[in-house]
């Protein structure tokens, strides 16, 4: 395990176990004696819900920020200098709460180990094996002063956890302000609410990880400001919204030019509440539940090949526009996912002559994509899904972006739902032809703690 994680692990546990052990001395009463209100509130212990990535407005993050502010059941008053609650929950971490319920701040870890084997048909040079642990995270959240002023903070240890060019930890930093029903205001470095799949977690997906399609068009992880709202005009959840503005450039960068990233993005739920943000219907809802949404971003002046992600440009940015739109379906176990995304730029190269004579071109990545997911979730645990995808480039985009479709199939085993499970999934990567294709084959365990 990477030394500051296992660090990280050892001083965490340590100091829960030291906080339990106190509030359990102080809970001890004399057997004959009458409980008071400060040992009956002792006793009473209050976790965070789950922490995983996702920051946007009905996002898991944003869930367990809204959870650690909710104050604690029905307690009786407690006079100053009680101690703190602790409680260790499997997928929920531990929690630690004041009594007065003001503060509160969980921990959480997450590991997903995956395997893959991949081949071109025909072609055995070109299989491969690969071992990795694809996410190692570390996430803490929680609120202070208030119930509606809440806090993320995630790391990633992993590989593939931070950028090739780039290796910090850092992925999320957030502050949220919730003071109206109507108006949230949220500061700091997150994803960015633009589609669906992005902002879901990686840790609560059908598949082993999430669709070509969108790994090629989605906007990543940026630092920024925008409001939101998940219950806007007071409509039961129906109707939400999120209106952004970030620097452009991705996550953990300085930006040296000019231009910014605006994001807005609208969702409906005609039949009402639900958890939209998490693939799968693990509660085999009894009423059918949707969610339709639409998303828009204009990057000006980026530098990164996909917008805020990809090799940094040289000779200048790119206006990048997007448009997507998407819908989640649950219903009785079976769940329905769709996404249509398109990125396109006014400008679709840039020249310039080099000093050895030779012509150096950019091109930005104007492409479009859609891609189509179900499954269905049984009762004692197992599910079975399917996915298709598609990604077309525009005419002048960048001769190395070449249309690719994904064809394939998963099955999941669930133990604890999404925080104890196991996935295997097969998929057939092609372009144009269906020949000459690729074969992927993916099998993932991931442990929430």
């Amino acid at each position: 395990m990477n030394r500051p994680l296992a660090a990280s692990l050892v001083v965490a546990l340590a100091f829960a176990t030291q906080v339990a052990t106190a509030t359990a001395q102080d809970a001890t009463v004399d057997p004959s004696s009458t409980p008071t209100a400060d040992t009956r509130e002792a006793d009473t212990d209050v976790s965070l819900a789950d922490a995983p990535a996702g920051t946007g407005a009905d996002s898991p993050a944003t869930a367990d920020a809204e959870a650690a502010a909710a104050p604690p059941g029905e307690v009786e008053e407690e006079e100053p200098g009680s101690p703190v609650t602790a409680r260790y929950v499997v997928g929920e971490g531990v929690t630690l709460r004041s009594a007065d319920g003001l503060y509160a701040l969980s921990l959480k870890g997450r590991i997903q180990l995956r395997g893959t084997i991949s081949d071109a048909a025909g072609d055995e040079e070109a299989a491969s094996t690969e071992f990795q642990a694809r996410r190692v995270r570390l996430a803490f959240a929680g609120h202070f002063i208030v119930p509606e002023l809440t806090f993320y903070l995630q790391l990633g240890f992993a590989n593939r956890d931070t950028e090739a060019d780039l290796r910090l930890p850092l992925r999320d930093a957030w502050v949220s302000y919730a003071p109206l029903r109507d108006f949230a205001l949220r500061v700091g470095q997150g994803k960015v609410p633009f589609n669906r799949q992005r902002v879901i977690s990686s840790s609560s997906l059908q598949f082993a990880d999430r669709s070509i399609v969108q790994d090629e068009l989605t906007l990543d992880r940026d630092v920024g400001i925008y409001a939101y709202s998940k219950n806007l005009l007071g409509l039961g959840d129906r109707l939400g919204y999120q209106l952004g503005m970030f620097g452009g450039d991705g996550r953990n960068r300085l930006s040296t030019r000019s231009g910014l990233l605006w994001v807005a993005r609208v969702e409906f739920s005609p039949f009402g509440k639900f958890e939209s943000y998490s693939e799968s219907d693990h509660d085999r809802l009894s009423t059918p539940r949707l969610q339709i949404a639409f998303g828009a971003a204009l990057n000006k002046n980026s530098v990164r090949e996909r917008s805020t992600t990809g090799a940094t440009y040289t000779l200048g940015g790119f206006d990048y526009r997007h448009l997507e739109a998407d819908l989640i379906f649950k219903w009785a176990g079976f769940s329905l996912q769709a996404e249509w995304i398109w990125r396109d730029a006014p400008v679709r190269s840039l020249s310039a002559m080099q000093l050895d004579g030779t012509t150096l071109t950019e091109y930005a990545r104007a492409a479009w994509g859609y891609f189509v997911q179900g499954g269905y979730y049984f009762p004692f645990g197992l599910e079975l899904a399917a996915r298709y995808g598609d990604l077309r480039p525009r005419s002048g985009s960048d001769p190395a972006l070449a249309r690719a479709r994904e064809l394939g199939g998963a099955v999941g085993w669930y133990f604890e739902r999404h925080s104890l499970k196991l996935q295997a999934d097969y998929f057939y990567l092609f372009g144009d032809s269906f020949e000459g294709g690729r074969h992927q084959v993916r099998v993932q365990g991931q442990m929430q703690f």
